[in-house]
Formats: C-alpha cells, sequence, structure tokens
C-alpha cells in the first residue's frame, strides 16, 4: 500500500499525526501569546496610571487605598506610604465624611454599583483642596465588592472662582444698600449697619470703627458691631484717646496702609487688651484717606480661616462707602445751617453753570424779597438770563466770558435784575470762578447785594450821551442772548419732569383742603352746639357774657365765614396749578417713546401753553381747528415741531401780529396743519436753504439754525411733508402734510 496515497490507511494515520502536532505546537505557543498580550497591557496601563494628572487610586472595601498614582500624592501633600496605610475617611473634611460614608456604604450594600460627589480633603500642609470624586466598584462572581477604582480631580480653583463670584455679588449689593440705609438710620446707627454687613461678608466675629480727628493723633471710637458687644467684648473702652495709646490695629493710620494679622498671639508688636476685651485671633484694619489725611479705621477680626486679599479690599470698599455718605450727610447738615444764616440776611448766594441761559443750580431761599422761588430759578421757570435786564444781558455775558478766558478766580459786575412783579433792581454781583485741574470751568459762586438805592443815585447824575451809546450798544446785542429752540425742547422736558414730582404734593395738598374744610364744618357745628347750650342757660351760664365778648374781639361771624373762602381760594389755586403741570406733562410726554395714536389738537394747545411766554406780549393766536381723526405719530415729536413753527412765527413778528393755528383733513389718509404769521416774511433767495442743518438769517447768538432741519426730519420720519409759503413784509405760512396711518414697517425702521 502506498502511504502516499490519499485514500490509504497509512495516508490518513500520517494526517492525524500531524493534526495532533500541529495541536501539541498550539497548546505550547498560545499561552506565551497571551501572556505578553496581558504584559503589555498592564505595562500601558501603568504608564497611564503613574503619569495620569488627575489622582486615580484603588481601594479596599475597609476604607484603605492599595495602589494610589503620584497625582494624588502631589495632590494631598502626602507619600505614596502614607495613604495607603491611612483610612481615607480621615483625610476627609469633617463636614463631609458622614455623606461620604453613605455613598460608600450604599455601595456595599448592593444598592448602586459607584457613586460621584464633590467634597473637601484636608491636605498634609493643613489645606483645603476641592476634589470631584468618581469611585466605581469591581465586584466578585457572588456579586460582593472586591475593590474600587477612584478617579479624583482638582477643582479647588472653580470652587474658589465659584465662592469668589458670589462674594463679589453680595460686596456689590451691600455697597448697594449702604445709601439706602443712610437715608433711614442716624449716623451711628447707619455706621454700625456698615460694619455688621462687613462682618458678614469677611466671616468675621467683631468688627469696629474709629473716626481719626483733624490732628491725625487722636481718634474716636463711633461703632462697634452688636455681635462684638453682646458675645465678645464687655470692656469700655474710652471713646477719644491718642493713636500713640491704641493697640496694633491702630497701625493702618499710622501707617496709612491696610493692615493684616492672621496670628495676633505671636504678632511682633502686639500689645496687652484690658480686661473684657475680646480675644483676637486674627484682625484686618484699613484706613479711609482722603486729600492725604486719614479720616476713619475699620477693622474686622476673629474669622475661622485666614484672611485673604479679597476680605480687605471688601473691607476698604465698605470702609470707603461708609465715611462718603457720612462726610456727605455731615455736609449736608453744615449746609442747611449755613443756609439758614444766609436766608436770614439780604444777600443772595447762587451757583450757575457754564452753559447757554446760566442756568442756575443754586440759589438761597432769600431770593424771595425780588419774588421768585429756588425752585422756579432752579427749573429755568425763568431762567436766570431772562430777569437780568435785557439792556445788560449782553454786556455782563462778555464780561463774563472776558474774565473766564484770561482765567481770573474771581469778578465783580454791577446790573440790573427784573423782579416777578416787574420792578427793577440794581445788584452787584461778586463772583468766584469755580475750576478743575485743567483750568475748565465747574461752577460760578457768587453773592447779589440790592445796591438799587445807591445806583439810581449815579444813574441820575449820569452823561445823557453815554446812556444813548448804551442804549444802541444794548439794542445791537439784545438778540444774542434768545434761547435756542432745542434748548427749549430740552426744559420742555425738564419742566415735563417737575411737574411729574409736583404732581404728589400737589395731590395731597389738594385732598388735605378738602378734609380740612369738612373738619372746620364739624368745628362750627361743634361750637355752634356750645353757644346754643350757653345761651339756653341764660343766667345760669356765668361764662356766657364772656364768651359773647371774646367772640365779638376775635370777629367770630366774620372769620366763620372768610374761613371758607381762603379754603375755596386755596383749592381753586390748587386745581390752576394742577391744570399747568397737566400742560407741561401733555406737552413734554418724555414717558411715550412708542409709536401711538394721538390728538393733535392737544398736542397743539398743550405746546401753545408752553410757548405762550415767548408770544403773549406781541401775538395774537387764533385757531381755526378742523375735525381730523387721531393720528398715529410720536407725539413728543410732534410738538417738538410745532414748538418750533410757533416760536419762529413769534421771532418773525417785530412789533403787534397774529399767528393762525388752521387743521383740516385731506382726502381720506392725511391731515394739514398750518400755522401763519403776519411777521416780516423770508427773502426769496433764503426759502431754498431753510432746512438746511446751522441756515440761519437770525443775528449771531440768536439761533443755531438747528430747529427748522430737526423738524424737517421729524415730518420725514413720519412720512409726512412739510413747506413753507411766504412774502417778505406780509408773513410767512408753514404746512406740515402728515398721513393718518403711516405704513407701519416704514414707521418701525425709521424709528429704529
Amino acid at each position: 500500500m502506498n502511504p502516499s496515497d490519499p485514500g490509504s490507511a497509512s495516508s490518513l494515520t500520517w494526517h492525524l499525526f500531524a493534526l495532533l502536532g500541529l495541536i501539541s505546537l498550539l497548546a505550547l505557543i498560545l499561552p506565551r501569546l497571551l501572556l505578553t498580550r496581558l504584559q503589555h497591557n498592564k505595562r500601558q496601563f501603568r504608564a497611564f496610571f503613574d503619569h495620569a494628572t488627575v489622582g486615580m487610586a484603588r481601594s479596599s472595601v475597609d476604607r484603605h487605598w492599595v495602589e494610589v498614582n503620584p497625582a494624588l500624592c502631589r495632590m494631598l501633600g502626602y507619600n505614596e506610604t502614607y495613604l495607603t496605610q491611612c483610612d481615607w475617611i480621615t483625610l476627609t473634611h469633617p463636614d463631609d465624611r458622614e455623606f461620604n460614608i453613605k455613598l460608600f456604604n450604599s455601595v456595599l450594600n448592593g444598592e448602586r454599583d459607584g457613586f460621584n460627589l464633590e467634597k473637601r480633603f484636608v491636605r498634609a500642609d493643613g489645606g483645603i483642596v476641592f476634589v470631584s470624586l468618581a469611585a466605581r466598584a469591581v465586584r466578585r462572581n457572588n456579586g460582593e465588592v472586591d475593590y474600587f477604582t477612584v478617579v479624583i480631580e482638582d477643582i479647588t480653583q472653580r470652587q474658589i472662582a465659584e465662592r469668589q463670584f458670589a462674594q463679589q455679588v453680595s460686596r456689590s449689593l451691600a455697597l448697594i444698600e449702604l445709601p439706602q440705609k443712610a437715608e433711614t438710620l442716624n449716623e451711628h446707627d447707619f455706621m454700625q449697619y456698615a460694619l455688621e454687613r462687613a462682618e458678614v461678608l469677611t466671616d468675621s466675629r467683631i468688627s469696629f470703627m474709629h473716626l481719626v480727628n483733624d490732628d491725625e493723633e487722636s481718634i474716636e471710637l463711633v461703632a462697634w458691631s452688636h455681635s462684638t458687644l453682646e458675645n465678645y467684648c464687655t470692656a469700655v473702652p474710652e471713646r477719644h484717646y491718642p493713636i500713640s495709646e491704641a493697640g496694633i490695629w491702630a497701625d493702618a493710620a499710622r501707617t496709612r496702609e491696610p493692615l493684616v494679622v492672621n496670628d495676633y498671639a505671636n504678632a511682633a508688636n502686639r500689645r496687652g487688651l484690658p480686661d473684657g476685651h475680646s480675644v483676637l485671633t486674627r484682625l484686618i484694619s484699613v484706613p479711609v484717606v482722603e486729600d492725604g489725611v486719614v479720616r476713619l479705621m475699620a477693622g474686622v477680626g476673629n474669622k475661622a480661616e485666614s484672611y485673604t486679599i479679597h476680605d480687605v479690599e471688601t473691607l476698604q470698599l465698605i470702609a470707603n462707602e461708609t465715611w462718603r455718605i457720612v462726610r456727605r450727610q455731615r455736609v449736608d447738615r453744615a449746609l442747611r445751617l449755613a443756609m439758614q444764616v444766609v436766608n436770614a440776611s439780604p444777600v443772595v448766594c447762587f451757583r450757575w453753570a457754564p452753559s447757554d441761559g446760566w442756568p442756575v443750580v443754586f440759589v438761597s431761599e432769600n431770593i424771595s424779597q425780588w419774588g421768585y422761588t429756588p425752585e422756579q430759578l432752579q427749573s429755568s421757570r425763568p431762567d436766570f438770563a431772562s430777569i437780568v435786564h435785557p439792556d445788560d444781558r449782553a454786556r455782563i455775558g462778555d464780561e463774563v466770558m472776558r474774565h473766564t478766558t484770561t482765567g481770573v478766580a474771581g469778578y465783580e459786575q454791577e446790573y440790573r435784575l427784573i423782579t416777578a412783579d416787574g420792578r427793577v433792581v440794581w445788584v452787584v454781583d461778586r463772583t468766584k470762578v469755580s475750576r478743575d485741574e485743567n483750568g475748565q470751568v465747574l461752577f460760578y459762586d457768587g453773592v447779589l447785594t440790592d445796591i438799587t438805592e445807591r445806583k439810581q443815585q449815579q444813574i441820575l447824575i449820569a452823561d445823557n450821551l453815554a446812556h444813548q451809546q448804551q442804549l444802541n450798544k444794548r439794542l445791537e446785542e439784545a438778540n444774542s442772548q434768545l434761547l435756542q429752540s432745542e434748548k427749549m425742547a430740552s426744559i420742555g422736558q425738564l419742566a415735563a419732569g417737575i411737574a411729574h414730582e409736583l404732581n404728589n404734593p400737589i395731590g395731597f395738598v389738594h385732598s388735605n383742603l378738602g378734609t380740612l374744610t369738612g373738619y372746620l364744618d364739624d368745628l362750627m357745628t361743634i361750637l355752634d352746639a356750645y353757644a346754643n347750650a350757653a345761651s339756653q342757660q341764660g343766667e345760669n351760664c356765668p361764662n356766657l357774657k364772656a364768651i359773647e365778648q371774646l367772640r365779638e374781639e376775635r370777629d367770630f361771624d366774620f372769620v366763620r365765614e372768610d374761613i371758607f373762602k381762603l379754603l375755596a381760594e386755596s383749592k381753586d389755586g390748587i386745581s390752576r396749578v394742577r391744570k399747568i403741570v397737566q400742560d407741561l406733562k401733555t406737552f413734554a410726554r418724555v414717558g411715550e417713546q412708542e409709536w401711538q395714536e394721538a390728538d393733535l389738537h392737544q398736542g397743539l394747545d398743550s405746546t401753545l401753553n408752553i410757548v405762550w411766554n415767548e408770544l403773549k406780549y406781541k401775538c395774537q393766536v387764533i385757531k381755526e381747528y378742523g375735525d381730523i381723526p387721531p393720528v398715529y405719530c410720536l407725539i413728543s415729536q410732534l410738538n417738538q415741531v410745532f414748538m418750533n413753527l410757533l416760536v419762529n412765527a413769534g421771532h418773525a413778528i417785530e412789533q403787534k401780529g397774529t399767528i393762525t393755528i388752521r387743521t383740516r383733513r385731506q382726502d381720506e389718509d392725511k391731515v394739514i396743519i398750518e400755522i401763519t404769521d403776519t411777521g416780516k416774511g423770508i427773502p426769496p433767495e433764503n426759502l431754498r436753504r431753510i432746512f438746511e442743518p446751522f441756515f440761519t438769517t437770525k443775528a449771531v447768538g440768536k439761533g443755531t439754525g438747528l430747529g427748522l432741519s430737526v423738524s424737517y426730519n421729524i415730518v420725514r420720519r413720519h412720512q409726512g411733508q412739510i413747506t413753507v409759503d411766504s412774502q417778505p413784509g406780509v408773513g410767512t405760512t408753514f404746512r406740515v402734510t402728515l398721513p393718518i396711518h403711516p405704513d407701519t414697517s416704514a414707521a418701525q425702521e425709521k424709528k429704529q
């Protein structure tokens, strides 16, 4: 039989032996290959374990780390030997241990396969490290936990950042609250409140605040927190004592730098504390320095852990803000006292700002001697420039400009004022110019003294020719001081704001007058009852004659009749004031910046009331209102257009004339507003340029050339047209055409 024959028995035996040999060879080689692969994977895992940037460990079920990587050793500050020999729960922050053990046990009990948590470890150096810990259980075949794999990531910086953000928010809220609290607390209670906010924000247990006297050698204890007095300190220190006798905390005043002591017991320059004083462990003391002088010191102490730069900044900010508020309140009190003295004198004090119209920032109450109130002048009703005699405005304006330009510290002027009842008084104005560090004028502060009697004597002997020259100069320069149209709009907005503020006092005064009338009715009824009772007793009433005599002496019947007349007149006056206030609000419409339907007649009427002072002396206004529907518009802007046109019409009338306001509907979708004056008219060569910005035919200083340009743009924004017809010597007509319902999309686009 041939062994090479595949079908022979020898061939089958041979193949069988070959197969068995191959299997034996594979049995020898495969374990070695698998062992080599396992060793390779183990080396790779060890390399990853040793070089990982996060902490990694393997924990036994008895809470011992069997293995830890170098990153975990660096994170906690211990060597590998120590970490693998201790119960890791002892390294956990005491406040986190209970929760950590609870989660660990829940895995051992089979309730979960692992857990994630954020916790704190205590480092070898005593510091705290915040970590994110993920633990997973590796179980045996019977389900029992064999060991835990643990990954630990240091999140301390994130926790610090979150904590700092929360501290920043709390500090900002505290600083916002301080001015509000100052309005309701006296100075001591306010400073005590500020201290307690500093205590909370810095996690302190005690706090104090001292004022430093002007000599910077003595201090005054002004406040301790409630917590300090109630829980920590029973000593009663002197409120005033020299800085030289103060303890280490006063170094803040001596060095003018914040002081931080995180180990008070071992501080080199500490001093003994009086009996009953709270024990100090840590301390911050900060100075408040103003104009190079220490004004206040504030301190906190006994935080559970070391104070940080953030704590110092927090205390410094609160101390600075506290002093700023206290200083402002003290200045306000001193100012009120000074004003009592000023108002009792005949000299009027004032402050005005360096801008058009000489807006009054402050004026003493004794301005009432000339018929005005401080509120009127401060709200430019009238503005200071308008109460100066027209013949003097240009002159004193030029003098102020010259003095300002030359940089003088002060100057003196004589000019005339027009009182509220039309009298003319002469005053001498002694003004000091307040400037900033760059020499720019901030304010003009001065005093006005009435010199009318002396000046009248001088005028009587003045030279007639000089007087005529002065008159000619006044006529040439009088036009340079009229208000700009956009300034008048701003004044209108300011007036509307003041009108809003006036509504409340007007309301309760009106209400109180009504209530008072009722009370007086009741009192009169009671008095009548007493009188009837006394008269019925006749001679049995021993005081009847005395009562009758007293009624006659005090003119009781007249008082009874007149008191109700006075109340009625007062209520009528309040109602008239309320009407004026409402006109101001209707004109300005400061809060209405959205498109809405509005009554143009109401807008014209309120605008006319506002500018009436410009027109009433020389203009007759005729209103020819047609039947027009409400118009979808920005009414406050259209009021500005009406104001510009009315003021220009008034300026065009030199002596006496008429202004006619007409309204009518055109077609179905438009309205027309015409304002016609009988003034001097506009030359033909100027008609095509009147809507150009800065083009004006008025004298220098009288107009800016912006009024008609602004009006043109407002009408265009409303998808309308503004045209003008004028004949020199006859008059001018401005015609405004507006759509009743402008295209909404176009209106919104123009609004943007």
